[in-house]
């Protein structure tokens, strides 16, 4: 209102913005295989990816397809693989390296104290089950490992720090999430066949049996519920759950405002303009 703060746009205007940037990065950004920097293919995986949020069918399967179409990226098996010495494998898209001397820390978030972590985040019963379920995670169990303190049991997330250098990247894009965005588009099309072939790509990586979803609504859920699996730990679930509207359904948050994050306070009180979301 004083003109020296900034107003918030709205969030279509906020998603047409994302869009003209990757638009524009993608005539920009080599068009090179360098895993850790951003190159054309980047772009369009997170077009592929916006496209799914914003519920543009066609659009999120070109671009997903764009991605997979590439020979330099193919889902690296078995399942552990993508994620263990050495690392810029194919199932890469874009990662966050690092080395002995600049160390990825995500691991103390995730380990024990009696492993010198913190344990933050520690994984849910419903989770772990999930996980070592031979029909459900497979190889995916290696995303869980376990100590004993005390004399009982700490079962702890190991996406992180499997390597003795401590040098496992973060992974901001795989070709596992372009196959599920593939798939999720196809089914939304009624492309029933294709979409289930994405699927069970995923699944068979993990070494768990194929899925027979023979309907729209249950490959949707076939679908989301790989996604779970597929991604535990690498924090899609919440927002998977909103953008499809069920985080009501499934995790019971029935007040919709409060699927929306709040303006942190701080930033609140540096721009007297920026307005707080509803119902914070």
């Amino acid at each position: 209102e004083n003109g020296q703060g900034t107003r918030r746009a709205t969030l279509a205007a906020t998603y047409d913005q994302v869009l003209a940037d990757l638009a524009q990065a993608e005539t920009l950004l080599p068009d090179a295989t360098t895993r850790n920097r951003a190159g054309k293919t980047t772009a369009r995986a997170l077009r592929a990816r916006l496209h799914l949020y914003r519920q543009q069918w066609p659009d999120a399967e070109t671009y997903a397809t764009q991605v997979l179409s590439n020979s330099a990226y193919g889902l690296a098996a078995p399942y552990r693989a993508f994620s263990t010495a050495p690392f810029l494998t194919s199932e890469s898209v874009l990662e966050i390296t690092y080395s002995n001397a600049d160390a990825n820390t995500m691991w103390n978030n995730w380990f024990p104290s009696a492993l010198g972590g913190q344990y933050n985040f520690q994984p849910v019963p419903a989770a772990i089950a999930l996980l070592n379920n031979p029909a459900v995670g497979g190889g995916r169990s290696a995303l869980l490992a376990s100590t004993t303190i005390n004399g009982a049991a700490a079962i702890y997330g190991n996406l992180y720090s499997r390597s003795a250098q401590r040098d496992d990247p973060s992974y901001v894009l795989r070709v596992a999430e372009l196959y599920l965005i593939r798939a999720e588009a196809r089914a939304r099309q009624g492309k029933l066949t294709g979409a289930l072939a994405d699927l069970n790509a995923v699944r068979a990586r993990a070494g768990v049996p194929a899925s027979t979803a023979a309907n729209e609504a249950d490959l949707l859920l076939a679908i989301e519920n790989e996604r779970r699996v597929e991604f535990a730990f690498e924090a899609d679930r919440w927002f998977d759950l909103v953008r499809t509207g069920r985080a009501g359904t499934v995790l019971g948050v029935t007040d919709t405002k409060k699927w929306v994050f709040p303006i942190p306070f701080n930033d609140l009180v540096a721009d007297p303009d920026l307005e707080q979301n509803p119902g914070y």
